[in-house]
């Protein structure tokens, strides 16, 4: 069963309307120069209320993405924030990744074409799954770019798919890819703002795939 990441969460009313729609992840952004950061202290309310109102870590799980930050200021925020997973978008080496303390999503950029040159094993990065995402020239992620889902079939089983995901393509992503998870942003959105409208779609589509492949 694929299962959903709502990512770039900056408000306690964005963070209720994934989880209310069915997500199973919730992706803040810790990357300075993104639109979507939001301050560690106000992820740490978000994550704090939701777990009130929508469960614990085996409801859903909290992720912190970072892009190459020192590896003590990781730690602090994960644990400050109350993170259950890392998700590691620069130049992170598998000794950092190891180092963190807490599960590791490694992005690997993936070309156009559906090629990638990292290797495929998410242990390999010293990570407990890998996100697969559009390799776009100065960018780290957020593109809304797509590429061939269905070339990375053979690793998606156990990692994250995204990458220009919307609700219009998500069903057909996950038909080539059949991937762990997928993971939006943009796709999501109305004016930088997530749209709870997009998000329930977004989550529907999902679900029907899923229920097409039992």
């Amino acid at each position: 069963m694929t299962r959903v990441k709502i990512c770039g969460i900056k408000t306690p009313d964005g963070a209720a309307a994934a989880l209310d729609a069915g997500a199973d992840y919730l992706g803040f952004i810790f990357y300075g120069p993104s639109h979507r950061y939001v301050e560690p202290a106000a992820v740490r309310d978000i994550v704090a209320t939701c777990r009130e109102t929508h469960g614990g870590a085996d409801r859903w799980r909290a992720v912190g993405v970072f892009v190459d930050e020192p590896l003590d200021l990781v730690q602090q925020v994960a644990e400050s924030a109350g993170l259950d997973l890392v998700q590691l978008c620069g130049a992170e080496d598998r000794a950092y990744a190891e180092a963190v303390g807490r599960p590791v999503v490694r992005v690997v950029h993936v070309e156009a074409d559906g090629s990638y040159g990292a290797a495929p094993e998410a242990e390999t990065h010293g990570a407990a799954h890998l996100l697969l995402d559009t390799k776009v020239a100065g960018q780290y992620g957020g593109t809304g770019t797509t590429y061939r889902w269905e070339a990375v079939r053979g690793v998606a089983s156990a990692a994250f798919l995204a990458g220009g995901l919307t609700p219009h393509n998500v069903a057909a992503a996950v038909t080539a890819a059949r991937p762990m998870a997928v993971d939006v942003s943009s796709g999501v959105e109305r004016d930088r703002a997530k749209d709870p409208s997009l998000i329930r779609a977004f989550i529907e589509e999902v679900r029907r795939v899923n229920a097409s492949h039992r």
